[in-house]
Order: C-alpha cells, then sequence, then structure tokens
C-alpha cells in the first residue's frame, strides 16, 4: 500500500499532536492540584520559611534588595522583626502564609487556562488531520 505525501504528513500532524496534548494535559493536572491545593505545589523554600517562627525571621537571602533604587531601601526599609512579640510575629507569618497560597493558587490559574488553550488548539489539529489518516 503506497502512502502519498499527505498522508505521510498527516499520520505526522497526529503523532505530534497527541504528543503535546500529552504534554499539556499532563501540566494542566498539575495546575489543577495547585488551584485546589497550593500548598502541595508551592515552592519548598517559601513553605520551609512559613512553618515557625524562628524560620520566618531569618533573614532572607534570596530578596533583591540591591534591585531597588537607593532612596526605596530606606522608605521601605521593614520594621526589626526581634522587637515583636510572638504573636505579632506568628501574625505576620500566618498573613504572609496567606499571600504566598494566594499568589501560588492564582500562578497555577494561569497556567491551568494556558493548558487548556493548547489542548484546544491541539485537537481540533488533530481530527482535521485524522480523517486523511484513518482507513477507508
Amino acid at each position: 500500500m503506497k502512502k502519498t505525501v499527505f498522508e505521510i504528513y498527516s499520520s505526522l500532524v497526529c503523532f505530534v499532536t497527541i504528543i503535546c496534548c500529552s504534554v499539556w494535559l499532563g501540566m494542566g493536572l498539575y495546575s489543577l492540584v495547585g488551584v485546589l491545593k497550593p500548598e502541595v505545589t508551592m515552592n519548598g523554600w517559601a513553605y520551609e520559611a512559613h512553618q515557625s517562627n524562628q524560620k520566618f525571621h531569618k533573614p532572607m537571602l534570596g530578596e533583591p534588595l540591591f534591585l531597588r533604587p537607593p532612596d526605596a531601601l530606606e522608605a521601605n526599609k521593614p520594621e526589626p522583626i526581634e522587637n515583636l512579640s510572638d504573636k505579632e510575629i506568628t501574625a505576620k507569618r500566618l498573613a504572609s502564609y496567606q499571600l504566598e497560597l494566594q499568589s501560588e493558587v492564582r500562578k497555577n490559574q494561569q497556567k491551568l487556562i494556558k493548558s487548556l488553550i493548547a489542548v484546544f488548539i491541539c485537537l481540533p489539529l488533530f481530527f482535521l488531520h485524522w480523517r486523511f489518516v484513518r482507513p477507508k
């Protein structure tokens, strides 16, 4: 049975769209888990930093303070955490943790939307080309 160039092209498009759909569906499922349970997909460093007051008040080494203008450093300088009581530190830590969870949910919602868009682009391409590949 002799295949035409168009049939080979259609087969390749079907093969590539199945691979793309598989990858994007996997990423979408992971993002869905992140929307439903954001603490599971949260960065491990951020999660650990919010688990106890001792870890929360340590200076954060990854903070890009040097990227800000010099006058912004003085204006936005955080208050020293050592002067706060345990209740105040706990309240700040829990508030920061809630913001981190909200950020994680939003990030995963964006990834989920991207995944759905990619899948909805791949599916019509697959079915359009599958008509030319399937046996008659």
